[in-house]
């Protein structure tokens, strides 16, 4: 094969982006150095809003619908909120890769299994080297994960990542989901369902044991332990922190730092960007680079966005909790709909809070200890 473009990883980001690039009418290899359908340490949730850069055919892909959702403060207590449809779902990484990289392949890609060892320019394009031999291409995009060996080579570095541990055990929550906030310094616990049984995790970027944290909320709940599983989430907090690549490589999704700051989600933004990839390539062949980046405007504002949220929010939980019981809460659902952004988010939640502000409000904002593990390290 003389491929056009490689893409590096069979993720969603990579497999979305040599879907569009194939429709397009590209000639695209897929790297993935493992046998479909493999093992992906994620909490499978995707927002609502994630439907509309999904391909047809979603028959049987989602385990579990979410139609609630309970915000919980430090396990001790939590206030549940209906929402007026459904706002998310849950999916299993393995199948719903591998449904992605199927969408791929029926446009036209090639998947290869194989190892990705490197790369260099070589006259317009570039010298892609794997375990199973070299190839030439025009373009190149690296889908290869928060640990992006793509992302290296040109030169990028990530500043920060979410610590992320993860367990499945049994339990019945079908319709709901449980977020905590106030048992780390940035981030929060959550419980979710996981098909018949639930995933029970724990994501921070402060200095926490999670380790404990995860296994004393289990025990407080009365939830049976696993050992869990962890991984890291990309931690973007500026426009700088989101690494496009540059001339005719390409980075999406998590090698691009491609997560919501508050709550790590990346699912939703690296099939998005993949779309994008698509389009500056299409649009502009010899420079894709600096279209990618003006297509991306509106995805990298909604990432900012929700890091000035999220600064807010885990600075000071206490106060957080009180607003998504009052009001927050529901304005977010809208977000996972798509009927909302993070912009217009932060500004109503601005607008909310001096609305309703009251001495205890005030007291809650200047209260030196917010709830989190004593000796963490609060994000400023």
């Amino acid at each position: 094969m003389n491929p056009e473009v490689v893409v590096v990883g069979g993720g969603p980001a990579g497999a979305s982006c040599a879907y569009h690039l194939s429709k397009s009418g590209l000639n695209v290899l897929l790297l993935e150095k493992e046998k479909l359908p493999r093992f992906k340490l994620c909490a499978g949730c995707l927002s609502a809003r994630t439907l509309g850069l999904l391909p047809e055919s979603r028959k049987g892909l989602f385990l579990n619908t979410i139609r609630s959702g309970r915000l919980g403060f430090m396990g001790i207590e939590e206030v549940r909120v209906d929402a007026r449809e459904e706002v998310a779902y849950i999916v299993d990484r393995r199948f719903f890769d591998l449904f992605l990289v199927e969408k791929a392949q029926e446009a036209g890609a090639e998947l290869l299994q194989a190892e990705f060892i490197g790369f260099e320019k070589e006259e317009s394009g570039y010298r892609v080297f794997t375990s199973k031999g070299d190839f030439f291409a025009d373009f190149l995009v690296g889908a290869d994960g928060v640990h992006s060996k793509t992302a290296r080579i040109l030169g990028f570095k990530k500043k920060g990542v979410y610590k992320s541990l993860e367990f499945l055990t049994g339990g019945h929550m079908k319709e709901e989901v449980l977020i905590e906030i106030g048992l780390v310094s940035r981030g929060y616990l959550w419980v979710f369902p996981h098909g018949e049984g639930i995933s029970v995790g724990v994501a921070s970027a402060g200095k926490e044991d999670l380790t404990r944290i995860l296994k004393d909320y289990a025990d407080k709940k009365g939830i049976k332990y696993t050992h869990p599983k962890g991984w890291h989430i990309p931690c973007p907090e500026g426009e700088g922190d989101i690494h496009t690549g540059r001339d005719r490589a390409l980075l999406v999704g998590d090698s691009a730092n491609m997560a919501d700051p508050l709550l790590g989600e990346g699912i939703y933004y690296a099939l998005w960007a993949g779309r994008l990839v698509s389009e500056a390539i299409v649009k502009n062949p010899s420079n894709p680079a600096d279209t990618y980046r003006k297509l991306l405007k509106p995805l990298v504002d909604e990432l900012l966005y929700a890091g000035k949220i999220a600064r807010l929010a885990y600075r000071f939980q206490r106060l957080a909790y009180k607003m998504g019981k009052e009001f927050a809460l529901a304005s977010f659902y809208e977000l996972l709909a798509g009927e909302r952004s993070y912009k217009s988010l932060y500004w109503k939640g601005w607008l909310n809070f001096l609305k309703n502000l009251t001495v205890e409000k005030l007291m809650g904002i200047f209260r030196g200890h917010e709830g989190r593990s004593v000796g963490a390290t609060p994000w400023l």
